[in-house]
C-alpha cells in the first residue's frame, strides 16, 4: 500500500489536505446528482450519484489510513519502543482501511464505466466483479495493481467523455474529459511511487488538478442549471 513514508516529509500534511479537498469534491458531486435524480427521476443522474458516493467514501478510507500513520509520526513522536502489539494492531487497522478504500473506488470506477457502456450480459459482470476483488486482494502487498487498474476504467471513462465532446462539442463533456484524463495521468506516477518520493508528490498534485476541475465542472452546473453533457 501507499504510506506517506513514500513522500517527501513537508508534503505530509498538504497530501492529506489534498485528499480531504478529492473527497469533498466528490461527495458534492454525488450529492447534487441525487439532488437532480430527486426533481427528474432520471436513473443516469441516481447511477452518478452511487458512483461518486463510493469513489468519496473510499477517500474517507485513505485519509483515516494516512491521518493514522501522520498523528503517529508527527504529533505523537514519543521516543521508546513499540510493543509488538501495538505494531500488530497498527497493521491491521490500515491494511484493512486501504483494502476498503481500494475496494470502494474500484467499484466506483466500474460503476461510471458501466453506466456508459451500456447494458451488460451476467457474465461480463461476473468478470469484472472478479476482476476487482482480485486486484483489490492483491493492491496490500503490491500497491500498482490498484492503480494499474484504476487506470484502466480511468482511461475508458476519458476515451468516452472525449468520443461524446466530438459528437456533441459541450463544454462540460470537454470539461470533464480533460479531468478524467488528468486524473487518470495521476495514476501513472503513483505507479511508479517506490521509485522516488517525488512520484508520490507528482501524483497527488496532478490528482488534485482534476478533482478542481470537477468542483469547476459541479459549480458551474449549480451557477447555470444542468446543461446536456
Amino acid at each position: 500500500m501507499i504510506y506517506l513514508k513514500h513522500t517527501l516529509d513537508w508534503f505530509q500534511f498538504p497530501s492529506l489536505v489534498i485528499d480531504l479537498f478529492s473527497f469533498i469534491v466528490l461527495f458534492l458531486i454525488g450529492l447534487v446528482s441525487l439532488k437532480y435524480y430527486k426533481l427528474n427521476k432520471n436513473k443516469k443522474s441516481l447511477y452518478l450519484s452511487i458512483s461518486f458516493s463510493f469513489i468519496a467514501l473510499s477517500f474517507l478510507f485513505k485519509l483515516l489510513t494516512n491521518v493514522a500513520m501522520f498523528y503517529d509520526d508527527l504529533i505523537n513522536p514519543q521516543i521508546g519502543i513499540q510493543t509488538l502489539q501495538i505494531i500488530r494492531e497498527y497493521n491491521i487497522f490500515s491494511n484493512l482501511t486501504f483494502t476498503i478504500f481500494a475496494f470502494f473506488n474500484l467499484i466506483g470506477l466500474y460503476l461510471l464505466y458501466k453506466l456508459y457502456q451500456g447494458k451488460q450480459t451476467s457474465s461480463n459482470i461476473f468478470l469484472m466483479s472478479y476482476f476487482i476483488l482480485i486486484s483489490t486482494y492483491f493492491s496490500n502487498s503490491n500497491y500498482y495493481i490498484f492503480h494499474l487498474t484504476s487506470l484502466i476504467f480511468l482511461i475508458s471513462i476519458s476515451a468516452f467523455y472525449w468520443k461524446k465532446y466530438s459528437e456533441n462539442l459541450f463544454i462540460n463533456t470537454k470539461l470533464l474529459a480533460l479531468s478524467f484524463s488528468i486524473i487518470s495521468a495521476s495514476q501513472i506516477f503513483f505507479i511508479f511511487t517506490t521509485f522516488g518520493k517525488l512520484f508520490y508528490l507528482a501524483g497527488e498534485i496532478i490528482q488534485l488538478g482534476g478533482y478542481a476541475l470537477l468542483l469547476l465542472i459541479i459549480t458551474h452546473i449549480q451557477k447555470n442549471g444542468k446543461k446536456k453533457i
